[in-house]
């Protein structure tokens, strides 16, 4: 049974009750395997034997699931108390000796969880504190149960502290083992990452896994404790390379093939000779692990903040470059204005049959007022002068920024469709950084068309939508193009992030920006078009946002 599966019992609503039923079922008929599995070498018809990885189990339903389901741990104790043995003590005695349990392991996953316990343990002060939780709960449970025995007259008086240590160890061992294992939350591409990146060192760990296996019968048939040591190699070595999880998982395969060759070899050494070895064991690969794991975790976390500092570094440069370029290019956009001003008033009188001049004219002089506000607003933007607010139309906005790229449209072949929702609220933004932030969603929707194939790609389709949701206004650029690529999916809004050849993977990470500033945001969705959906979160009243 996979623990990932139990956390949805911890919250009503995400599970039905028989996913509940079941998953119970699950852990019982897994806790009675496991039982029956380890009931080696019992002292006498009890569950004093000494390796107890069914315990294991029942911590780590407890601390993944919550002490409410204590009864459920209780029921599997008392059950497996009558199965284990041919000879098992009296009903009330289980009874009783189960509940007890139930009630010291269930203070213990409250101890645990209280230190944030009840997940993956990542450095040796969670390591530390599992162990000792765990060292006091399992031997207030040894105490207490061999009691119920001695009282039930299961044990004889003489017996009791033989059986204490036994069992103390036993059910020590047994956490130690398991619970850090199942507490593991799986994650298969960092398996197949480690396969891919590293194919011989996991050979050669495999190998030495191996060899610890055979290491183990080769003790069962000496009759010698002291070649047990040499299992720390293998284990050892896996705990320093790969954390946690490579570390617990060995332990328990090692565990698990040493308790099967003591059993299967006959006249072998007795199972509780190697009891405070296999805790050794459990113990320094727990904490091997838990240190390797934390220097990872650093590891990563120094990786993350340098490629941070990094982008944030080459975005202070763009933020100057941008304020360079405004102030260097006023002038000649000024000029350029002009000259254009000019050209018109030239065309006037010369009354020529082809009014396409005078609209080319019109239209120059237009996209050069935009390019010199455009560049003004970014100057502003980066200087951290604030946005100017206003009540804008989005219809308006949309078609306006759609009419100043028809003819690029029109070139590559890709029909544009705006479907805005009537009595759409206006909303309260920059207009000029909102008409940059989709004017740059479309553009890169033309350039993804015009990377491909016409052959490949005959559908060649932009959706505008706006509709209204709650006090927001949602406005979504989707197209049918090829989509987003996974290489740069998951950091696509970093700075610096493209796919295009020539790109310089600034656009959305300033658009974001823009957004944000102002109270809205930028997302990306699944779309139904095929290709790349996203989506503008906009403000429909003053959120009293100022840039940063």
């Amino acid at each position: 049974m996979s623990l990932d599966s139990t956390t949805a019992i911890a919250h009503p609503g995400q599970g039905g009750s028989s996913k509940s039923l079941s998953i119970a079922v699950g852990y019982i008929a897994l806790y009675l395997l496991l039982d029956w599995a380890s009931y080696v070498e019992p002292v006498r018809h009890t569950d004093i034997t000494a390796w107890n990885p069914n315990t294991g189990l029942a911590v780590a339903l407890l601390l993944r699931c919550g002490e409410r389901w204590a009864p459920l741990v209780a029921l599997g104790i008392f059950v497996g108390g009558l199965l284990a043995d041919a000879a098992p003590a009296p009903w009330r005695t289980l009874a009783l000796a189960a509940l007890y349990l139930a009630a010291v392991y269930s203070m213990a996953a409250w101890a645990l969880r209280r230190r944030g316990l009840d997940r993956q343990i990542g450095t040796p002060a969670e390591a530390a504190w599992f162990v000792a939780v765990t060292g006091v709960a399992t031997g207030l449970a040894a105490a207490g149960y061999v009691s119920i025995l001695v009282s039930a007259g299961e044990l004889e008086s003489y017996e009791t502290w033989g059986s204490i240590g036994r069992y103390w160890i036993g059910e020590f061992n047994g956490i130690i083992a398991l619970t850090p294992l199942l507490l593991l939350r799986g994650d298969l591409s960092n398996l197949r990452d480690v396969l891919r990146r590293h194919p011989r060192e996991v050979i050669l760990q495999c190998v030495g896994a191996t060899a610890g296996v055979a290491l183990a019968f080769a003790l069962a048939a000496a009759h010698d404790v002291r070649l047990f040591y040499p299992l720390f190699v293998p284990v050892t070595w896996i705990a320093l390379r790969r954390g946690v999880p490579g570390a617990m998982l060995s332990v328990t395969l090692v565990q698990a093939a040493l308790v099967a060759a003591l059993e299967l070899t006959p006249g072998s050494i007795p199972l509780f000779d190697v009891q405070f070895p296999l805790l050794s064991l459990g113990i320094t690969a727990l904490f091997l692990g838990a240190l390797t794991t934390q220097r990872d975790a650093v590891l990563h976390q120094m990786r993350e903040q340098d490629s941070a500092l990094q982008r944030a570094m080459r975005f202070a440069v763009a933020g100057q470059l941008a304020s360079a370029l405004a102030h260097e290019l006023n002038q000649p956009m000024t000029a350029l204005l002009s000259y254009v001003r000019a050209s018109e008033l030239m065309a006037e009188p010369l009354a020529l049959p082809d009014g396409r001049l005078t609209t080319s004219l019109r239209k120059a002089g237009e996209e050069a007022i935009r390019a010199a506000d455009v560049l003004r607003r970014l100057r502003e933007f980066y200087r951290g002068e604030g946005v100017r607010l206003e009540q804008v139309n989005t219809a308006t906005l949309c078609a306006h920024v759609v009419a100043a790229l028809h003819l690029r449209t029109q070139r590559s072949g890709v029909e544009v469709e705006m479907r805005i929702a009537e009595d759409l609220p206006a909303v309260v933004v920059d207009r000029t950084q909102l008409e940059i932030v989709i004017h740059n969603l479309l553009t890169n929707s033309l350039d993804a068309f015009d990377a491909l194939p016409a052959a490949r790609h005959p559908s060649r389709r932009i959706e505008i939508t706006a509709q209204a949701r709650g006090s927001d206004v949602l406005v979504a650029v989707e197209d049918s193009g090829p989509g987003i690529s996974a290489s740069v999916a998951a950091r696509l809004f970093e700075p610096f992030v493209t796919s295009k050849v020539s790109g310089m993977g600034l656009g959305l990470s300033i658009s974001r920006s823009f957004l944000r500033s102002q109270g809205g945001d930028l997302q990306v969705e699944r779309g139904q078009l095929g290709g790349a959906r996203f989506v503008i979160h906009l403000a429909t009243t003053d959120t009293g946002q100022t840039a940063l």
